[in-house]
């Protein structure tokens, strides 16, 4: 029996392979490299697909899929904060001194020495590192000077591919997949500097885990976008475990339940229990089911619709109640997170009490959604509301 994981690959193996037919026969350019062209064929683009996403290969590929990650989650505790990433970013430099060392410690920043046995912290010269099979992106060097090298206010920046049309079609499958899986993908960014500790060792690294964003445009036509970059956003060691945990979800369970990514901190504290209670938030929120024809999860009202009630009859559940997380203080900080809420009725409401909600209200309210699930989807939505 295929798990989420399993299943989710499958569908977009075969999804990405119908996709790439739309790729013709012709000549790619790569921005920044002028003069090098990269022919592109309908008979490279299925060897491609068969090296990176192989159809019937689901087990293999998912495999691959989890020991890359597994690998790469070894390297996060020796990544830097996106603030001393950024700093070093904008050294402009290929040479480290002392002071720059000090401030880059200071903000965060991990200093790592050459090593032979780990090709993070080697001087490649090749611009991307691959995982397990060559399926994935490990690592991303950036050097001073490199095409497009801007960092933006928001940590983003863009990496142009190989001059190979696989490498440029494995671009286009790293977006698909972070669309199929509703996460965007992780690799590792790093770059190197002079620096001589020892007669031996004159060489240090600074690397973060960086995130695949802003893909749907590239996925809408391969034939246009096979050439392009991808736009990467230097994240922090907290955001890579949490995609890490949710390729671990994904990978142990075959049940239907959401796996969720992680809302952004501003937003939870923004939409919190305390925030929506007998607020305008919270009218936004009941305007919107109301819009929208939601129901109410649970069975004494017969599942009423929230347009039939008026705002006072309708209230914030919490799917761990209040009392019980004052049991256990680990869980005190998600009380009143959006993800631990959801829209019910004032008669179910208080008959659910201090007690947990029993599997059927659990499914419903998996199947309607969290007050985070909601805000993840329809954000604008609610706030236009």
């Amino acid at each position: 029996m295929e798990n989420r994981l399993e299943s989710i690959i499958s569908e977009a193996i075969d999804e990405f392979t119908v996709k790439s037919n739309q790729i013709t026969d012709g000549i790619r350019y790569v921005a920044g490299r002028e003069g090098k062209q990269t022919k592109v064929s309908k008979t490279i683009i299925q060897n491609a697909l068969k090296q990176i996403c192989p159809k019937g290969k689901i087990k293999t590929v998912t495999a691959d899929f989890t020991t890359h990650y597994e690998n790469l989650e070894k390297l996060i505790p020796f990544c830097s904060s996106p603030r001393s990433f950024r700093t070093a970013w904008d050294l402009r430099s290929e040479i480290l001194n002392k002071f720059d060392a000090d401030i880059l410690v200071n903000q965060g920043a991990q200093i790592i020495p050459y090593n032979k046995s780990e090709r993070l912290f080697q001087t490649i010269q090749q611009g991307t590192q691959l995982g397990k099979n060559q399926r994935l992106l490990s690592f991303v060097r950036h050097s001073e000077g490199n095409y497009d090298d801007r960092l933006n206010d928001q940590g983003s920046f863009t990496y142009q591919p190989p001059n190979d049309a696989t490498g440029m079609l494995r671009y286009r499958w790293s977006q698909y997949l972070s669309k199929k899986l509703e996460i965007p993908l992780m690799v590792i960014a790093v770059m190197w500097f002079s620096y001589r500790i020892n007669n031996n060792l004159n060489q240090v690294f600074v690397a973060a885990p960086a995130r695949i964003i802003d893909f749907n445009q590239d996925l809408q036509n391969l034939n246009d976008s096979l050439h392009k970059p991808l736009t990467l956003q230097i994240v922090n060691r907290t955001d890579a475990y949490n995609f890490l945990n949710i390729i671990n979800s994904l990978n142990d369970t075959s049940f239907e339940i959401k796996t969720r990514r992680e809302l952004p901190d501003a937003l939870s504290r923004e939409w919190s229990f305390e925030k929506i209670n007998s607020s305008e938030k919270g009218k936004k929120i009941k305007r919107f089911a109301a819009k929208r024809g939601k129901s109410c999860p649970g069975t004494l009202c017969n599942h009423v619709k929230f347009a039939q009630l008026t705002n006072r009859k309708i209230a914030f559940g919490h799917i761990i109640s209040q009392k019980w997380i004052q049991s256990f203080n680990f869980l005190l900080d998600k009380k009143d997170h959006p993800d631990n809420l959801y829209l019910t009725c004032q008669t179910c409401n208080s008959s659910l009490s201090n007690n947990f909600p029993d599997s059927d209200l659990r499914n419903e309210i998996e199947s309607t959604g969290t007050i985070g699930d909601w805000l993840r989807d329809h954000e604008q939505s609610i706030r236009d509301a």
